[in-house]
């Protein structure tokens, strides 16, 4: 279960992850507290860099499986001739 906070500004409950409530738009962090802001920009940016590096370790995996694969396709194909 997601931990979740109720909208100052429309009383919706919403997750923590949010910024700004999905319903009316309310800002969860203080305009003028900028400090707060870059570090949600800057988990947001580790979490995007997270995510990358998941999906490039993934796709290489696969790739490798397929180099693989072809080796063994290609030297079939070799003892077959």
């Amino acid at each position: 279960m997601k931990p979740v906070t109720v909208c100052r500004g429309c009383g919706r409950t919403i997750d923590n992850d949010f910024i700004y409530c999905p319903w009316c738009g309310y800002s969860r962090v203080a305009s003028d507290d900028s400090a707060s802001l870059e570090a949600v920009f800057n988990q947001l940016e580790q979490l995007q860099n997270d995510s990358r590096n998941r999906q490039i370790s993934e796709m290489e995996k696969q790739l490798d499986d397929l180099v693989h694969e072809l080796d063994a396709i290609v030297l079939s194909t070799e003892l077959h001739k």
